[in-house]
C-alpha cells in the first residue's frame, strides 16, 4: 500500500515538471518591439506595430523589423484587428516602448494609455512610454535608420543610456508613469524624440528631444534636451552630462565640464501658511575642456570657472522653474508631492489652492560646484 502511495505521489510530482502547459514556438509568434498611437481621420485609434522579421537569417544581414497597421474603436480592437493582417498573434512581452501622439496626449491624456498597458498581461510594467516630435507616432517607427534592427530597440537603449552620458532625458517606464500619476502633487514627465535630419543627406534619424510635462492626464507642453538637463538635477539620477560656459577674461574659447555626480535636496518653509521653497544642488564635475595659457593650479582661476558654472546653474534652473509654475502650470519637479509626504495636516489645508500656490510659489535655489579633477594628463 506505502509504495502505491508513493508512485502515485512520483506520478504527480512529475506532472508540473512535464514543460510549459501554454508553449508557442518562435514560429507562432509575431514578436513586437514597438507600438505608436494615433488618432485616425475618423477619430478611432491608428495603431502601428514595429515587429520583428524572423523569416531572415539573422548571422548574415542581421536582425530586421517591418511595420504593421490596423484601426479600431479601441486599442485592443485595434490589436485584434492586425491579426487579419498576420499569420501569427501579436506577442507584446517584448515589446519596449510605447509611442504616443502630441494629438493623443493633448486630446484623451494618459488616463487610457495606463488603464489598456497595465491590464495587459502580456505588456511590461517597465516598458517605456514616449511622446512622438513629430505630427504622428507612427513617423518615429518609420526610421530610415535602425543601429540594432529596430527603432524601439535603438530608443530603449538610448533613454537607458542618458542618465549617466547626456543627462537629457527622463526614463518612464509604465509603473513609475502610475506612481506619479496617483501622487498628490507631482505631474507626469514623459521623454520626446523626433527625426533629425542627416547633414548633405535626405535620411532621417531618431534623436532624444528634451521632455513632454503633463498637467493632471493632458500635455502642458514640452521642454528642451537642455531644459530637461537642469529639471534632471533636482528629481533626476543624473551622473553624466556637460555644462559649456564662456570666461574671456580666463580663455577665448569655451570651458566644458563634465558631471559625475549630482546630489539636491529640496525643502520648504511655512509661515503662517506662506509657502517658500528651497533647493539645495551639489555637483561633483571636472574639466573636459579647458584650452588656455594659465597654470592648471591657479586657485583664482578654479575658483572663477567654478563661481561661472554655479551662476549658469542657477539661472536655468530658474528659469525652467519659472516656465513649469507659470506657462504651463505644471509641478513636474513634485514639489506639491514634498508637502504631501511630509506635512499630510498642511497639504490637506492647500491641496484645493495648490495649482493657484504653486504659480506664485518662491523658490531659492542655491548650487555649489566642485571641481574634482582637471583631467590634464601632462602639462603643456
Amino acid at each position: 500500500m506505502k509504495r502505491c502511495l508513493c508512485a502515485l505521489l512520483a506520478v504527480c510530482l512529475m506532472l508540473p515538471l512535464a514543460g510549459c502547459w501554454n508553449y508557442r514556438g518562435l514560429n507562432e509568434m509575431t514578436i513586437v518591439a514597438g507600438m505608436a498611437v494615433d488618432e485616425a481621420d475618423d477619430g478611432q485609434y491608428l495603431m502601428t506595430f514595429e515587429v520583428m522579421d524572423l523569416t531572415q537569417p539573422t548571422k548574415t544581414a542581421g536582425p530586421n523589423s517591418n511595420l504593421v497597421f490596423a484601426e479600431g474603436g479601441s486599442m485592443l480592437e485595434a490589436i485584434r484587428n492586425a491579426k487579419r493582417q498576420l499569420a501569427s498573434k501579436l506577442y507584446f512581452g517584448n515589446m519596449q516602448i510605447m509611442v504616443i501622439s502630441q494629438q493623443i496626449a493633448e486630446r484623451e491624456g494618459l488616463d487610457a494609455i495606463l488603464d489598456f498597458a497595465l491590464r495587459d498581461s502580456e505588456m511590461r510594467e517597465t516598458m517605456e512610454l514616449v511622446v512622438s516630435g513629430e505630427e504622428t507616432a507612427r513617423a518615429i517607427l518609420n526610421s530610415d535608420q535602425k543601429i540594432s534592427g529596430a527603432v524601439s530597440y535603438d530608443i530603449s537603449r538610448i533613454i537607458r543610456e542618458d542618465a549617466r552620458v547626456t543627462g537629457s532625458l527622463y526614463s518612464a517606464q509604465f509603473y513609475h508613469i502610475y506612481n506619479d500619476f496617483k501622487l498628490p502633487g507631482m505631474n507626469v514627465v514623459l521623454p520626446v524624440f523626433y527625426l533629425a535630419s542627416e547633414p548633405d543627406s535626405e535620411k532621417k534619424h531618431v534623436e532624444a528631444y528634451g521632455c513632454a510635462v503633463f498637467r493632471s492626464s493632458l500635455l502642458a507642453g514640452i521642454l528642451s534636451s537642455e531644459e530637461t538637463k537642469y529639471m534632471l538635477m533636482v528629481n533626476g539620477p543624473l551622473t553624466g552630462g556637460v555644462l559649456t560656459l564662456y570666461e574671456p577674461e580666463i580663455t577665448q574659447n569655451n570651458i566644458s565640464l563634465e558631471i559625475k555626480k549630482v546630489e539636491s535636496f529640496m525643502s520648504y518653509d511655512n509661515n503662517n501658511g506662506k509657502i517658500a521653497m528651497k533647493l539645495d544642488i551639489k555637483i561633483n564635475a571636472y574639466f573636459a575642456e579647458f584650452p588656455h595659457d594659465k597654470s592648471e593650479g591657479d586657485n583664482p582661476v578654479l575658483d572663477r570657472v567654478e563661481k561661472s558654472a554655479e551662476k549658469l546653474v542657477q539661472e536655468n534652473l530658474r528659469n525652467v522653474i519659472k516656465k513649469l509654475q507659470t506657462q504651463y502650470q505644471s509641478d513636474a519637479l513634485g514639489m506639491g508631492s514634498l508637502i504631501y509626504r511630509t506635512n499630510l495636516p498642511l497639504w490637506k489645508q492647500i491641496s484645493d489652492q495648490w495649482n493657484q500656490i504653486y504659480q506664485s510659489l518662491p523658490v531659492d535655489i542655491t548650487v555649489a560646484i566642485h571641481l574634482t579633477n582637471t583631467a590634464m594628463m601632462r602639462e603643456s
